[in-house]
Parts: structure tokens; sequence; C-alpha cells
């Protein structure tokens, strides 16, 4: 017949086992034995063994109870199942990486990999310390250290994560073992000089020396002082003087400023000429004007006496007037804008700058007549403005018609032919009109199509508009002018003719 076996704390579920006749019940870690089992004297022994060495082993039991003891034989330690999980029995802690679960609040544990204390404090676990990881140190250690005189000096040390910040003592001694970053412990707390920049941050009242230099040698602001130093001001504010900010001097994005801020006040240079105090320059503040040898100019630039300089950068913007009583004489080349004189100018070689870039006179102010001797002209056909239907391409070929006066040719040997566009004409008639240069005389570029040989008299094509062909038999009034190359083709090309000669 089946038995029960009923639990102390009857509370807890499962609170009995029933044993069945003949069988052995594994509902626990010991065997619970039936009636009529054969061989039950092994179970009972085996069960007061486990019983004596608390279920050693490097595991835990697989079906514990709570209030059941297990023997870590891995870590050493004595285990007791608190219903939910197996955690360190008596006073010693558990010691693992994580916190253990089923923690009460109370309970300690230690963090293998830290170093470090928790408790628990029924919600979360809480650090009692040490305050950093293992391997580090943070906070304040007390010490004992030999002096170089071998008198023990007892100091405190401030360290953060790991690092050795700051040591207070009592009193000034040099360590006699090295002491990183403190050949000498002052008195008070001396910070370390093995990290830079470690310093005090905060309001200080008073020191002996502000950057190892000390108190007395820095200027006053409330009283006349006196340096033996360089005053380098780094701000554009600059610097300010007088009891009513009278002068200052400044920075902005144009450069360096010395300004007199008092109305109608003048700024002065002077220096000591074989001791006696002389005026140089005066700035006059009431008429904007500066005088050089004079304390009262009467123009914005006013020098009194003789005037030397190596070289002048203009422009030259304003009008130079009065007369020039001495010779104006250069010995190298000089450019210059507009030299206007009132009698005659005369001169040797007169050069531009720049080749082909400037004109003599201009479209609005013209010169009368210009006696000079020309030995070559630039350009080689003699044009003429005329308006135009639209504006042509050079080497176009146009007749007299269309809206205008010209524009282009589109019928074969056309007898109304003008001329062709010119590009850069040695003489350009009629040139203050609108319009554009057409080719009279001349050589100048023409656009054509076929076979064309040197010396071919060329007239209009019938159709390529603005093109000239060869002409066979033209009649009078139809040549355009003489071909000066060969061409053979059936695109449109270019090529040099003489515009104008039958």
């Amino acid at each position: 017949m089946a038995y029960t076996v009923n639990k102390k704390n009857s509370s807890a579920s499962p609170n009995q086992y029933t044993v069945q006749d003949g069988v052995i019940n594994t509902q626990t870690d010991l065997s619970f034995i039936g009636k009529g089992y054969a061989g039950y004297g092994e179970s009972i022994a085996e069960n007061f063994l486990h019983l004596l060495e608390n279920f050693s082993n490097t595991s835990a039991p697989t079906k514990p109870i709570a209030g059941q003891l297990w023997w870590d034989s891995t870590n050493a330690k004595l285990q007791v199942y608190n219903g939910t999980a197996f955690q360190t029995a008596g006073g010693s802690a558990p010691y693992q990486s994580a916190a253990p679960s089923g923690l009460s609040a109370g309970d300690i544990w230690i963090d293998s990999d830290t170093g470090q204390m928790y408790f628990y404090n029924g919600t979360q676990s809480i650090l009692v310390g040490p305050p950093s990881a293992t391997g580090t140190t943070s906070g304040f250690t007390f010490d004992t250290i030999l002096d170089s005189g071998d008198s023990n000096q007892n100091i405190t040390k401030l360290f953060n994560d790991g690092n050795l910040i700051a040591v207070i003592s009592e009193d000034e001694f040099t360590p006699k073992a090295s002491l990183s970053g403190f050949a000498t412990v002052k008195k008070g707390i001396t910070l370390t000089t093995a990290i830079s920049d470690t310093k005090f941050q905060g309001t200080a009242t008073d020191a002996d020396a502000l950057g190892g230099v000390a108190a007395a040698n820095y200027l006053r602001s409330n009283a006349n002082d006196t340096t033996s130093g360089t005053i380098s001001v780094a701000n554009d504010g600059g610097l300010i003087v007088g009891v009513d900010s009278d002068m200052t001097i400044t920075v902005d994005s144009s450069g360096g400023i010395i300004a007199n801020t008092v109305t109608n006040t003048d700024i002065t240079f002077k220096v000591n000429d074989g001791g006696v105090t002389t005026t140089v320059m005066t700035i006059d503040g009431s008429e904007s004007r500066v005088g050089i040898g004079t304390t009262t100019p009467s123009t914005k630039l006013q020098v009194s006496g003789t005037t030397t300089a190596t070289a002048f950068s203009g422009p030259l913007t304003g009008a130079v007037t009065g007369d020039v009583a001495g010779n104006l004489t250069s010995s190298g080349a000089n450019t210059m804008g507009t030299l206007v004189m009132g009698g005659t100018l005369t001169s040797k070689a007169i050069a531009p700058d720049t080749d082909t870039s400037y004109d003599i006179g201009t479209s609005l102010k013209k010169y009368n007549t210009v006696y000079a001797k020309a030995t070559s002209a630039q350009y080689a056909d003699l044009a003429e403005i005329y308006e135009s239907d639209s504006e042509y391409e050079v080497g176009t070929v146009v007749i007299f018609g269309g809206d205008k006066e010209i524009t282009v040719s589109s019928m074969g040997a056309d007898p109304r032919v003008a001329g062709v566009i010119s590009e850069n004409p040695a003489y350009l008639m009629n040139s203050d009109a609108t319009g554009q240069a057409v080719a009279l005389q001349g050589k100048v570029p023409c656009k054509v199509m076929g076979q064309i040989s040197k010396g071919d008299m060329l007239v209009t094509h019938s159709q390529h508009p603005g093109v000239a062909r060869k002409g066979n038999d033209p009649k009078v009034g139809t040549v355009i002018g003489k071909a000066l190359e060969e061409y053979n083709s059936t695109e449109i090309g270019t090529i040099n003719i003489v515009a104008g000669r039958l």
C-alpha cells in the first residue's frame, strides 16, 4: 500500500510526495523507497551519503527544494536553495560577474569582474565599494613614506582612475624613493606634474605667484606703474588714452587706426631735434588736412620744404594745377592715364604698354589733323560702315538691299553685290555710323564653295546665301573680287580674296 512523505513546511508546493509500492520515488534528489522494493539498502545508504556530503558536485542538484544544501566543489562553497536559486550560505557573499537571482533586501554580493561589493535594497543592487573597478583606484588613500632624510612622512594621496593627482602633507619634503609627479612635496596640497595642465579650477582669494611670477611683478591697473617688458594688446579694441578717452589705437578689417575722438582737435607728431622739440607733421582735425613741416596746412596735403621721392605709384586721380617750373624728366618707361596740358607736349617715342590695345583719340573726341608718316598698315582692306539687316559673320558676301542698307546675298551673280563683311579693315570710312564694316577694296577673307583657282573672278552663289563661287564670264557689276587661294570643295570654306578688282 502506498504511503505519503510530508514536507516540514506544509505551505510549500508540492507539500508532500506519494511513494508507491515496489518502486523508488525520484521527485527529489533523494530516493524514497516503496514497500516491497528489493535492494532498498543501497538507496537508503546513498541517501545518507548524499546528505552527509551535501550533494557535493561541480553542478547544482537538479531537483532541489527550498532549504536544501549543496557543496559547490568547483568554488569550494556551501550553497543553499532559497526556492528559486542556490546562493552562498553563511557569511561568504556570492562572487560572480552578474547580480545573483533571488536576492533579498540586505543581501551582499561581489562582482568578480570588477572586484566591487554591492548590497541589494530590495529593488536594485547598490555599489558599496571600492568606487573604481579592480586595477584602478579613485579617492583618498593614506600612506607613510620616507623622505630624503630617512624620516617618516604621513601623507594623504588623492587618486582618480588609478592616477595620483595630489598629495596632502603637513610638511615640505623630498621623497627618498621616486614618486612620479612629485619631485618635492609642499606643505598643504601639491598637484602632480606628471599630468599636463593639472590645476585648481575656481576662484581663489589670493596667490603668492601666477605662472611662477611673483604677484608683486604684475602691473597695477589702479596706480602708476612701470614695466621693463613689451606690452602687447592682442585684441582689435587696442589702446584708449586720455581721461576722456581722447585718443584710441585700434584695428578693424582695413588695418590699424589712430584716432582722436575729440571734435576738431589735431593729431601732432613731434621729435626731439638736437634738444629742441619740433613738430614734423600735423593732422588738422577741424579741416581734415595734413601738414608736413607746417602746423597750419591750407590744402589736403601741404609740404613745407623740399620733397624727394624715388617712386610714385598712382593712380593720380585728381587734377594737377599750377605751373611746373622745372623739367618733368623720366629716365625710364612711364605709364599714366589722361594727361591734359595747356601747351604743346614735346616728347620722343610714345609707345603703349600693350600691343594693339589702345587708341589715339576717342569716338567722341577726335584729333583734327594727324601729321605723321605711315610706314605700313596692320590690316589689308578698305571698308565702310553700312547698316545691315542682321549681324553677319566675317567673310559673308552682302548686297545692297533688304530692310536696311545691306543684306546677305541670295541670288547667283547678283549685280547688287556690295562687298564682303570685313574682319579688321586697314581704313574704315564712316566709322561713327551704326552697322558693319564692308570691305570694298583690298585683301579680305571670303566664304566660298566649289572649285576655285587663284585669279578667278568671284560672284554670288545662287544656292548658298552669303557665299561666293567662281564666275564664268561674269557680267559687269556682278564681280565681288578675285581669288588669292586655291579651293575645291562642296563644303563652305573661307579663302583670302582681293575685293573690288575686276
